[in-house]
């Protein structure tokens, strides 16, 4: 007993308490940018997975209070490690969208289907894996020529989701 409370009830109640938060996190979880030293979607798993253990090892095991804790901490522990390992950092590392970025855009070569006119603005399309995607592109140093349909250009910068590019001749012939 902790103050007149039974041990069970205070794993219980903190077992509710952090079920309710983690449902929130769940939901608003991607609204905040959690950048400190503890992070809740850790944190609150592992006071709901230790209130969890602690409280059926009271119940079940008749241990000594202490033992309990320790045990179901480290249960928790290795549980928030695996959700942590294989949920969390692969959900935070995977594209929200099967499409290339604007960034993974430049340095590729791309196909012109609009020509681009010297001091205009043409149509390139990239293709990649996942599809093919058409920008509008201008060149991004001053030309002499306009470059034809067809013709293949390298995309240097994109900016305001304009393609900057020069023409690419393909590779060296040996």
């Amino acid at each position: 007993m902790i103050r007149g409370v039974p041990i069970e009830t205070i794993y219980l109640y903190t077992l509710i308490v952090c079920a309710g938060i983690a449902v929130l996190l769940v939901i608003f979880g991607d609204i905040f940018d959690f950048d400190g030293p503890i992070d809740p979607m850790l944190a609150i798993p592992w006071l709901a997975f230790t209130s969890l253990f602690g409280y059926l090892g009271e119940r079940l095991l008749g241990w000594d209070h202490l033992m309990v804790f320790l045990v179901s901490g480290a249960v928790a522990s290795i549980l928030v490690f695996f959700l942590n390992f294989y949920v969390l950092v692969p959900m935070k590392n995977a594209e929200s969208t099967l499409s290339i970025s604007e960034k993974d855009m430049e340095g590729n070569i791309a196909t012109v289907i609009t020509p681009i006119p010297v001091g205009g603005m043409g149509e390139i399309q990239l293709k990649s894996v996942t599809g093919s995607i058409s920008r509008p592109a201008a060149f991004y140093a001053p030309q002499d020529q306009l470059i034809e349909r067809g013709a293949q250009v390298l995309i240097i910068e994109i900016r305001e989701r304009v393609c900057y590019v020069v023409s690419y001749e393909g590779s060296l012939q040996l």
